[in-house]
C-alpha cells in the first residue's frame, strides 16, 4: 500500500539548518571583525517559510539547533545554560504553519533539548533518533552528535536501529537526514570533522536500494555529492556561510539560506533559497 502510494506523491518539504541561536549575544568568528544576530536571521527566514506556496508539508531543522557555547569558547556550558537558546529557538519557529522536524548537531546537547522540546527521551543523554512516513515515502532522522567533538559519530545502537527500520520499510522511498556529512565534500577545512563513521552509515544504506538522498547541514554551504548510487546534499546555513573560495577555515556574514525539496511520484527536485533582500519578492 505505502509502495503504491508513493507514486502518487505531490508534496514539497523545506530544510533549514544550524540555526546557531543563542539567547543573550551575538555569533563572532574567530576570524574577522564583524558580529551576527543569529536570531534575526532565523526571523527572517521563518517569515519567508510561512509564507511559501504551495505550502510544504514539514519542515527539518538539520542540527545546530542552539550555540551559546560559541558566545565563550573557553567555557564549558551545563544544561541549564543552553536551555535559555532552546526555549527561544522554540519561539521562533512557533509560526510555522506545519510539522517541524529536529536534528542535533555538534553544538547542541541533549539534556537541555530532550528538557525544552519535551521529547519521549528515556534517559538526558539518549540519541535522538527517529523515522516517519509522508505520502508513501519514508524519512530517517539520525542523530550524529558527539559529545565534545565537531565531527559526528552514529553509535552501534543507532546503526542498529537503522538496519531494522529500513527492513521495516524496504519497498518506501526513503531520505535520510543526519547533521554531519557521511562523504567527503572536497573542502580541506570541513572535511576534517565529518561523519567519523561515514563509511558505516554507507553500508547500511546502501543494503536496500530504495535509498537514494542523504540531506546534511554542518557545513553551512550548498553542496551536492553523488557517491554509489546515493546523492548527498547539504544545505547553507540560517545564518553565516563557509566561504567556497578557500580550503581554509572563513565564514561570511550570510546571506542566510534554506533548501525547498519537491517530491513528484519517485522523483526528487530541489533548490537553495538565499535572502539577499530584505523581502519575500527578493528571493
Amino acid at each position: 500500500m505505502a509502495a503504491h502510494e508513493a507514486t502518487q506523491a505531490d508534496f514539497s518539504f523545506v530544510h533549514f539548518t544550524d540555526t546557531h541561536i543563542m539567547d543573550g549575544g551575538f555569533y563572532r568568528p574567530s576570524v574577522g571583525d564583524w558580529h551576527l544576530d543569529t536570531t534575526a536571521t532565523l526571523r527572517r527566514v521563518i517569515d519567508v517559510l510561512c509564507n511559501l506556496k504551495p505550502r510544504p508539508a514539514f519542515a527539518v531543522i538539520g542540527g545546530d539547533l542552539a550555540s551559546p557555547d560559541v558566545l565563550d569558547r573557553e567555557k564549558i556550558l551545563t544544561a541549564e545554560d543552553y536551555e535559555p537558546s532552546y526555549r527561544l529557538l522554540q519561539q521562533l519557529i512557533q509560526p510555522l504553519p506545519y510539522p517541524v522536524h529536529m536534528l542535533l548537531g555538534n553544538h547542541d546537547n541533549r539534556p537541555a533539548f530532550h528538557r525544552v522540546m519535551q521529547t519521549n527521551a528515556t534517559t538526558p543523554e539518549v540519541p535522538h533518533y527517529y523515522s516517519f512516513d509522508h505520502q508513501g515515502h519514508h524519512f530517517l532522522v539520525l542523530d550524529s552528535h558527539e559529545p565534545g567533538e565537531p565531527g559526528g559519530v552514529l553509535d552501534p545502537e543507532q546503526l542498529a536501529w537503522l538496519r531494522q527500520d529500513l527492513q521495516a520499510h524496504q519497498d518506501q522511498p526513503t531520505l535520510a537526514f543526519v547533521h554531519h556529512h557521511p562523504v567527503p565534500i572536497g573542502h580541506t577545512w570541513l572535511d576534517t570533522m565529518p561523519l567519523h563513521n561515514g563509511a558505516d552509515l554507507l553500508k547500511v544504506l546502501q543494503e536496500y536500494n530504495n535509498v537514494r538522498w542523504i540531506i546534511c547541514g554542518h557545513v553551512h554551504m550548498d553542496h551536492t555529492v553523488h557517491h554509489d548510487g546515493l546523492t548527498m546534499f547539504t544545505s547553507p546555513a540560517t545564518c553565516f556561510q563557509t566561504s567556497k573560495v578557500t580550503q581554509e577555515r572563513k565564514t561570511l556574514s550570510g546571506p542566510p539560506g534554506f533548501r525547498i525539496v519537491r517530491i513528484q511520484g519517485l522523483d526528487l527536485s530541489t533548490r537553495v533559497v538565499h535572502l539577499h533582500g530584505d523581502s519575500i519578492d527578493q528571493i
